[in-house]
């Protein structure tokens, strides 16, 4: 409730006659509710770093491979369900390769890139991993709710064959000023695969096999992959490694929300 006053400087610059100098000024807060007199600063330094990532990359957050279409051959109590990429999807042909500028490699890996922008660059690349597929109750589930039991199912999940299974993201908790992990996907390491016999209503109590004439709905997502090195809260050694080796589908190829496909056995 008090004046609040602030001091925000830029420069060294030079302001040629009559030119246009443009700047861009961030001010960042951040409040620690535990912990010393340098908490507070500890958190602000976090919030600073990740606002000058967005800066650095124009306020671009990171993307993960679009979600892929779904269509359906729609046959007596069963379905066959088929994925597929459009050409401008960021994942055709499984081809997701992206940078995340967010990604700090730490020093003790100077090793590995010997100084070399291009190859350190590499570290932080996510590339296309596998497929989720989800029943859900019904055409108003969101994709936020996929991890909600009472709205969505997991029905598949396929991934690359390259030993990359179970994935876990750590994300931190203020509250409990822990980084809380949080299971992903439990990847079978089987190959990609396309189409999909589905027998089953994953959400029936009794005989739980697929009704004519009923509609069933489900979306899937893509995921990527990223672990330029390996994160363990209760190891020193690995506390600077990748908290988030999984990212998921934000959107689909030409930037909509990802929706769910619906299908009715015949």
């Amino acid at each position: 409730p008090a004046d609040r006053r602030f001091l925000e400087s830029a420069g060294p610059f030079t302001l040629d006659p009559g030119a246009v100098n443009d700047l861009t000024v961030g001010v960042v807060w951040a409040r620690a509710t535990t912990g010393d007199n340098l908490a507070s600063i500890t958190n602000l330094k976090v919030a600073d770093d990740k606002a000058q990532s967005l800066f650095d990359n124009c306020f671009k957050v990171s993307e993960g491979p679009d979600a892929p279409d779904l269509a359906f051959q729609e046959m007596d109590r069963e379905l066959i369900l088929y994925l597929s990429n459009r050409r401008i999807s960021n994942n055709y042909n499984e081809s997701y390769d992206l940078k995340d500028p967010f990604i700090a490699i730490p020093d003790t890996m100077n090793g590995i890139y010997q100084g070399s922008d291009q190859d350190k660059d590499t570290l932080k690349m996510y590339k296309f991993q596998g497929y989720q597929i989800f029943q859900v109750i019904n055409g108003g589930v969101s994709v936020n709710q996929l991890y909600d039991l009472s709205k969505s199912r997991l029905a598949f999940q396929v991934d690359l064959k390259d030993a990359v299974k179970k994935l876990v993201n750590f994300t931190f908790d203020e509250s409990m000023n822990a980084n809380i992990p949080q299971q992903m996907v439990d990847g079978g390491d089987l190959g990609i695969k396309h189409s999909f016999k589905i027998t089953k209503d994953l959400f029936a109590s009794g005989d739980n096999r697929l009704v004519n004439h009923k509609t069933y709905y489900f979306i899937a997502i893509a995921y990527g992959y990223n672990q330029f090195k390996a994160y363990d809260p209760n190891d020193p050694l690995k506390l600077d490694g990748q908290k988030v080796p999984y990212i998921a589908s934000r959107k689909m190829a030409g930037g909509g929300g990802i929706i769910s496909f619906s299908a009715i056995p015949h």
